[in-house]
C-alpha cells in the first residue's frame, strides 16, 4: 500500500489544476454536446433557484415578518424553526439538477463517458511518445448494465442518507451528542486518508463550531463519492469488483484526495456547479494518466488494481512533460 503523504495531497491539487488547464485548452471539449446538456441543467438550476425564492422564501419571509411583530417566546421559536426549514428546502431544490446529472450517469452514461474519453484522446495527442490510454481503454468492452448501475447508485445514495440521519439523531443525545460529529469526521477521514489523519481530524472537530463540523463532514463524504463517480468510465471498462476498487483507491488515496478537493469546490459553485462537474469529469482523465499505467489489451492477463504510478514532485521551473518522464513506477502489494 502506498504511504499517505502531505506531498501526495499537494500533488493531487497541482494535478487537478493542470487537468483543468488541459480541459480549457482542448478545442474538441468546447464543441462537445455534453456541454450543451450541462448548460441546460445550469439554466434549470437558475430557474429553480428563482422559483424557490418566490414560492418558498417569500411566504416564509412574510410569516417571519408577522411573528416579529407579535414578539412572543413561541413566535421567536417558530421564527427560528422557519429559518431552518427555509435553509434546508433551498439546499434540496438547488441540489436537484446535480442529482439529475448523477442519475443521468447511469440512465444514459454515454455523454459523460464520451467527455472522459475525448479528454484522454487529447492528452494522448500531447504525449505521442508514450503508450496511449484512450485507444487501450476503447478496446475494452463498455458494459451498459443500466439497471445494475442505477441500483448501485441508489444503494450508495440511500446509505449516505441513512448515515447522515443516524449521525444527526445521535448528535441530539445527551452526554454523547457533542462527540458524535467529531467521531464521524474522524471515521470519514480514516477511510479517505488513514488512521493518524482520522485521529487528528477528530480532535480538531472537538474544538470547532457545530455548523463548521457538519459542513466539513459533508464535504469529506462528498469528495469521496465524487471521485468515484468521476472515474466510473475507467472502472466500468476495467470490470473491477467493489473490493478491487477499494484497493485501487487505497493505493492512491492522498493524490486522489487532493484532486477531489478541487473537484468538489468546482461542483459547489452556485448555478455553475454543473459546469464544474463537466470540467472535473474531463480533468479526471488527466488524473488517471498520473496515477495508473495504460491498461493492457483485454486478451492479456493483468490485475487492473495492481498497476500504479508514483507521482513525483514538480519543482519550480520543471515542465510537466519533464515530470512525466521522471515519474517513478511501482506496483501495489496485493
Amino acid at each position: 500500500m502506498v504511504r499517505w503523504t502531505i506531498t501526495g495531497l499537494q500533488q493531487g491539487v497541482v494535478h487537478a489544476i493542470q487537468g483543468i488547464k488541459l480541459v480549457a485548452r482542448n478545442p474538441n471539449i468546447r464543441r462537445h454536446k455534453f456541454l450543451r446538456i450541462i448548460l441546460y441543467l445550469s439554466l434549470i438550476s437558475f430557474v429553480l433557484l428563482i422559483v424557490s425564492r418566490v414560492v418558498i422564501t417569500l411566504p416564509i419571509y412574510l410569516l417571519q415578518l408577522v411573528l416579529s411583530i407579535v414578539r412572543s417566546n413561541d413566535s421567536l421559536a417558530t421564527e427560528k424553526f422557519l429559518g431552518q426549514v427555509e435553509s434546508k428546502l433551498q439546499d434540496v431544490i438547488t441540489a436537484l439538477p446535480f442529482l439529475a446529472l448523477l442519475f443521468m450517469r447511469y440512465a444514459y452514461p454515454k455523454p459523460l463517458d464520451e467527455l472522459f474519453m475525448e479528454s484522454l484522446r487529447y492528452i494522448d495527442s500531447l504525449h505521442p511518445d508514450r503508450p496511449p490510454y484512450a485507444s487501450a481503454l476503447a478496446k475494452r468492452k463498455y458494459r451498459e448494465e443500466y439497471w445494475a448501475n442505477m441500483k448501485g447508485y441508489f444503494k450508495r445514495m440511500g446509505k449516505n442518507v441513512k448515515l447522515g440521519l443516524a449521525i444527526y439523531l445521535l448528535s441530539l443525545l445527551p452526554i454523547v451528542g457533542p462527540y458524535v460529529f467529531p467521531a464521524a469526521g474522524a471515521y470519514t477521514t480514516f477511510r479517505s486518508l488513514g488512521q493518524t489523519q482520522g485521529a487528528v481530524v477528530g480532535v480538531c472537530f472537538l474544538f470547532m463550531p457545530r455548523w463548521a463540523t457538519i459542513s466539513l463532514i459533508r464535504a469529506l463524504i462528498g469528495m469521496r463519492a465524487l471521485m468515484r463517480e468521476l472515474l466510473e468510465p475507467y472502472f466500468v471498462r476495467m470490470s473491477m469488483s467493489h473490493k478491487e476498487k477499494r484497493r485501487w483507491f487505497s493505493g492512491r488515496k492522498d493524490v486522489l484526495f487532493g484532486f477531489s478537493a478541487i473537484a468538489y469546490i468546482l461542483t459547489r459553485i452556485p448555478i455553475f456547479g454543473l459546469v464544474g462537474f463537466g470540467i472535473a469529469q474531463a480533468a479526471s482523465a488527466y488524473m488517471l494518466t498520473i496515477v495508473t499505467e495504460p491498461p493492457t489489451p483485454p486478451n492479456e492477463p493483468s490485475s487492473p488494481q495492481a498497476i500504479t504510478k508514483t507521482p513525483v514532485n514538480i519543482t519550480p521551473g520543471q515542465s510537466h512533460n519533464d515530470s512525466l518522464k521522471s515519474r517513478s513506477r511501482s506496483s501495489l502489494s496485493q
